[in-house]
């Protein structure tokens, strides 16, 4: 029976899709935007506040955190929705300059483990950053592709094309490669079945070397020419790709350099084993070697050589190789004076221009006499080189960034600004009456904030008392510290722990101009003004770890808590590794640490009342002991202390809450239990 359409109701549609959550560790803002416009246009919103109330749900926690603090000192909500996305923007968009964007792209050259399909798309996301004009845009595209391109061939072959759009050419590209990459096996095919059947004319008084074929590409008798992994590579010896140097047919030149090989020999049947280590002083300069008897020559990385201060090289008149021909990359070498076993000697040291172990090569083992007994005591000793070798490079490691361990204040290159509360009304008090005896104490803490004096030891500090003025007009950063438990599961899986400590922490971060003229002390000398961050400030710790945050942002195996800083890493190189990484966000943001508040590569480290090693988290004997010879509580006030140590070890205590239930009930005004403390 037909219905009357203008009586069936159609059902509501239920909205429940929701935009994906902006995360920044997912998602660059750029593309972030386009995800949520799009979902904007296919639900059909066109009302601004219901848009900016979408967009505010769609934050994640530490975005809407960073939307709080930059709408102040209005809530996110009274702002509106361009306002919002503008804020955002600049708080998260990635900053680049287009006309240095433009010089990398152009400059982008095929990776040896790209494919064309591979290699044009990452000149398409690279075309994001550079905002080319819509009608360059393809002109743009082709001329990096074709000029980045490996396969000289194919690059010539596409230049004399005449192509108008991306896609043209790079399937003009595909199709040349693969008639190249056909042509070429074909070749290799029959050169192999003509060399057999050479061989079986030759040879035909035997009866197995008919069976038989060696590969003119590398010399193996295991595989044809067309199977071979080498049959792309280019000697190095005739400069013709098809090869490598050992089964090459040609006579080098007589003029051309004598060409030295590096070769490596691997095997899936040997076993790992461990390098020796030989740490060696050069320069001045300690280094740990790797001893290979296989290489001629002694090799450091290109990364040594810059933390030496970049030493002037000359250039590198022979020509070194792998096994496979590739010729390895060599930034030059240098004469430098040795230190070794009470030896002093001066050797020639070649620097690696890529990323590479120390070699220790055959001309410095001569040189240093390493013979069969020096080898075996390295190998016996190996364990012990291992530890040397760590320590060492930690030394290393604390020269390179001896600027961070200066005594005396660093400076941030972020400044601090207080935040006051639009109804505030300042305040003039007068100076608190200081005993006569403490009088020059305070004095010369006074001029050596005022004169950067380092803090001796055991001298008494200054802190304001900011609680009657300051703070009651501050609106408080409501930045979170960090929870104890998210720290620790950062530090899971680590096998050595360092703890950095800063020097003065707070007064390490300068004020901004405006902030500076809230912190002005009365004191018997007069009043003072701060120019950095003081104790006291009740926003100071919030402060303080954003920007710790921010400064140790993305680096692995690393924790903060306001000034304390806890590294670890799986392994010791990766340890040593995240500290290198460590001490240049600190050198970056202009800080100094405390060395003699620090520990480096320890077994455990406390760390908030904890003791922390690769087993887990475990009771602090100090804070237990603490506990037990803590006297027993007599009123509220130390009641309350008593609860809040114990309960720093509830996860350690079994049915802890049900077992303090009586000393809470104390809390209650009115309630009386009788206890018996013994």
């Amino acid at each position: 029976m037909p219905t009357n359409r203008s009586t069936v109701e159609q059902p509501a549609r239920s909205n429940t899709y929701r935009p994906h959550e902006f995360d920044p560790t997912s998602y660059d803002w750029d593309d972030w935007e386009i995800l949520f416009d799009t979902f904007i246009d296919v639900e059909g919103i066109t009302d601004d506040n219901k848009k900016r109330n979408i967009l505010i749900t769609a934050l994640g926690v530490q975005p809407f955190k960073t939307l709080i603090s930059v709408c102040k000192p209005k809530k996110p909500n009274e702002c509106s929705y361009q306002e919002i996305k503008q804020k955002l923007r600049i708080n998260y968009a990635r900053v680049t300059f287009s006309s240095t964007e433009r010089i990398k792209f152009f400059g982008t050259r095929q990776d040896s483990s790209q494919t064309l399909t591979d290699f044009a798309n990452s000149l398409r996301d690279k075309t994001v950053t550079c905002k080319f004009p819509n009608d360059f845009y393809e002109d743009a595209l082709i001329t990096a592709f074709v000029g980045g391109l490996r396969n000289e061939h194919v690059r010539k072959h596409l230049m004399q094309q005449s192509l108008e759009t991306f896609e043209q050419t790079l399937n003009a590209a595909r199709i040349f490669e693969s008639v190249l990459i056909q042509g070429s096996n074909d070749r290799n095919d029959v050169s192999d079945e003509l060399a057999v059947m050479k061989i079986q004319k030759q040879h035909k008084h035997t009866t197995n070397v008919h069976h038989k074929v060696i590969c003119s590409s590398c010399g193996s008798p295991d595989h044809l020419r067309s199977q071979c992994r080498f049959r792309h590579v280019t000697c190095h010896k005739c400069n013709k790709e098809g090869h490598i140097s050992k089964v090459c047919r040609s006579h080098t030149n007589a003029n051309h350099n004598k060409i030295n090989t590096i070769a490596s020999v691997t095997s899936e049947q040997i076993k790992h084993i461990h390098p020796i280590h030989v740490p060696i002083k050069i320069d001045g300069f300690n280094v740990v070697f790797d001893l290979d008897t296989g290489s001629p020559i002694t090799v450091i990385d290109k990364s040594i050589w810059m933390q030496m201060g970049k030493p002037i090289l000359k250039p590198i008149k022979s020509v070194y190789s792998s096994f496979s021909g590739h010729t390895i990359p060599l930034k030059g070498e240098k004469i430098v004076k040795v230190n070794y076993n009470d030896r002093e000697l001066e050797l020639q040291l070649i620097v690696g221009n890529e990323d590479c172990n120390n070699i220790l090569g055959r001309n410095w083992i001569n040189a240093l006499h390493l013979n069969e007994t020096t080898l075996d005591e390295l190998i016996n000793n190996n364990k012990v080189l291992n530890v040397n070798s760590k320590i060492t490079n930690l030394k290393h490691l604390i020269h390179t960034y001896n600027d961070i361990f200066k005594e005396g204040l660093g400076c941030c290159k972020m400044k601090a600004h207080l935040y006051v509360k639009s109804d505030v009304i300042p305040k003039f008090h007068k100076p608190r009456s200081l005993p006569f005896a403490y009088q020059q104490v305070v004095e010369t803490n006074l001029n050596r904030l005022v004169h950067e004096v380092p803090k001796p030891n055991g001298k008494v500090r200054i802190c304001a008392d900011f609680s009657t003025g300051v703070n009651q007009a501050l609106d408080i950063d409501q930045y979170p510290l960090p929870k104890p438990n998210d720290l620790f599961v950062v530090l899971n899986g680590g096998t050595k722990f360092s703890k950095i400590d800063f020097s003065e922490a707070y007064l390490q971060v300068e004020l901004d101009e405006e902030s500076k003229e809230l912190v002005i002390i009365n004191t018997h000398k007069g009043l003072f003004k701060f120019n950095r961050l003081p104790f006291g400030i009740a926003s100071a710790p919030s402060i303080f770890q954003k920007i710790m945050d921010q400064m140790l942002s993305g680096l692995e195996g690393t924790v903060c808590y306001l000034d304390d800083i806890i590294i670890t890493g799986k392994n010791e190189i990766d340890h040593l590794n995240n500290l290198n990484k460590v001490f240049s966000r600190i050198k970056e943001y202009g800080f100094h640490i405390n060395q003699g508040k620090c520990s480096f590569l320890q077994n455990s480290v406390e760390y908030l009342g904890f003791i922390i090693d690769k087993f887990g988290i475990h009771t602090s004997p100090s804070k237990i002991k603490a506990i037990v010879n803590m006297p027993k509580p007599t009123n509220v006030s130390q009641l309350r202390s008593f609860l809040g140590m114990v309960t720093h070890y509830a996860k350690f205590i079994p049915k802890l809450t049900d077992r303090l239930l009586p000393f809470y009930s104390l809390l209650k005004k009115g309630y009386i239990v009788a206890m018996n403390f013994n």
